[in-house]
């Protein structure tokens, strides 16, 4: 089903004309969204990376394609990690590039709070490269971003689940591990449940956060 409604979204958005009108910048927007939420490899979240691209050239002073172009590529980067790092880094390095320009053209706090999110994500990504060398360096780089996150928008489920998500897989002498994880995904599952969404604004994550919170145990 969700390949189904990937190859739908690659279609629709094809016949799209983006003209910079608005109405059509937002039906865009959802179609794209929906093919990022169907997307299920590498090579699918690269053409979709490079759907919001497009979207981008024709709503320049808009944030979200940039950002959501940069996400696309993180995830890209993490999928192809495990079997070709210098590929996969070259993603991630990719994401870095799109969302310095995506953060440019945001201004209201939500918004910055949902770069701030991306950018911790970000960092995770880099430290996958050499943990042991990049850990130290970026550990609290991640921590600074998230707590940003936070203060900019408290009701970001975003960054409490990055948060849970980086502490799950830090050793527990550096005060990582579930027990002290599992606030945070717990945290972010409730505002995950009150959130709502409109298509366009970034809703990522929900299921991922449910799985780590199975992960950590009752």
């Amino acid at each position: 089903m969700k390949k189904v409604l990937f190859i739908f979204a690659l279609t629709a958005l094809s016949t799209l004309q983006l003209w910079g009108q608005s109405e059509k910048y937002t039906m865009a927007m959802k179609t794209a969204v929906v093919a990022l939420d169907s997307a299920t490899n590498a090579d699918e979240f690269i053409a979709i990376a490079n759907m919001f691209t497009r979207i981008g050239s024709a709503e320049p002073k808009a944030w979200l394609p940039g950002y959501y172009a940069s996400y696309a590529n993180l995830i890209a980067g993490f999928i192809t990690n495990g079997k070709d790092m210098t590929k996969g880094q070259g993603y991630i390095d990719n994401a870095q590039t799109l969302l310095n320009n995506a953060a440019k053209l945001a201004s209201q706090p939500a918004d910055l709070s949902e770069v701030a999110v991306l950018q911790a994500y970000i960092y995770i990504g880099k430290i996958t490269e050499d943990p042991m060398a990049k850990g130290a360096e970026l550990s609290p780089k991640i921590f600074q971003e998230l707590g940003k996150a936070g203060g900019l928008n408290a009701n970001n489920p975003r960054a409490p689940m990055l948060q849970g998500l980086f502490t799950l897989n830090m050793p527990e002498f550096y005060g990582g591990g579930a027990k002290n994880a599992k606030p945070f995904l717990e945290k972010a599952q409730g505002l995950y449940d009150a959130a709502t969404t409109d298509g366009v604004q970034p809703s990522w994550g929900k299921g991922q956060n449910s799985d780590l919170l199975k992960s950590v145990g009752p």
